[in-house]
């Protein structure tokens, strides 16, 4: 276990975040209200099953996404960071392509891999009230404030 986080942390020291491009002609790169805002996560959700639930006010800032109007978006995952595209539609569909992110092995508890496996699994945003939900594919929602 020691030489895998060892050669993970090495793999992160030399991994460079690049800024994807999108070439998307099926949606636009900018949904209405994403950009122009960092958002933070703070809950996940599941329709049928309750989910992890709540993200705890202290760890919600180790979550984070910011949508660019270039239809590329930065995200902070715990100890992790990663980057790629988006494109959203008139009717609030939306797809996000991961891109590069770094690997760096997290302390227990942390929610990295999930969320980095749930932005690759958006369907649909809405925003309302201040608040942003990602419906995924698989039933379950992240939530950000």
């Amino acid at each position: 276990m020691r030489n895998r986080t060892l050669v993970a942390l090495a793999i992160a020291a030399t991994v460079v975040l690049t800024a994807c491009s999108s070439s998307s002609s099926s949606g636009s790169p900018s949904g209405a209200g994403l950009t122009g805002k960092t958002w933070q996560l703070t809950a996940l959700t599941h329709r049928v099953a309750n989910g992890l639930g709540v993200v705890p006010e202290a760890d919600q800032a180790n979550y984070t996404i910011e949508f660019k109007s270039d239809g590329n978006y930065q995200a902070k995952a715990d100890c992790n960071q990663t980057s790629g595209t988006y494109t959203t539609t008139s009717d609030g569909g939306l797809t996000i392509e991961p891109g590069p992110t770094t690997l760096v092995a997290c302390p227990e508890g942390s929610l990295s891999d999930q969320y980095i496996q749930g932005l690759g699994n958006a369907s649909s945003y809405a925003i309302a009230d201040s608040q942003l939900t990602i419906a995924l594919k698989d039933g379950w929602t992240l939530v950000f404030k």
